[in-house]
């Protein structure tokens, strides 16, 4: 980089790591772009709105009993440490859109 070029942002960051495949989930793309894990997802939902990104709703993580095999199980509770169906973990596919 020269002198007069600037480092992207972490907004543009966070573009370029969703359309090159770089992070798995939203844990992933905060560390590798360097936020937490709230300010990733603004991010995301900042691109949504600019449909530079979708998100697809792809169900829940979780089973309706949850697994209990997770580290935040706890008892008879959901693996996901939820305890209704709304406060369960849902997978999401984040999406570059090539045509924006």
């Amino acid at each position: 980089m020269t002198g007069t070029e600037r480092a992207p942002s972490p907004l543009r960051q966070v573009l370029t790591e969703v359309r090159e495949g770089r992070a798995a989930s939203l844990t992933q793309l905060a560390e590798r772009v360097g936020v937490s894990r709230d300010e990733v997802s603004a991010m995301v939902d900042h691109w949504v709105r600019k449909g530079r990104l979708t998100v697809d709703d792809l169900g829940g993580a979780c089973a309706s009993g949850g697994c209990g095999s997770c580290s935040s199980g706890h008892g008879d509770q959901p693996g996901c440490g939820a305890s209704s169906p709304a406060d369960r973990p849902t997978l999401l596919a984040i999406s570059f859109r090539r045509n924006a």
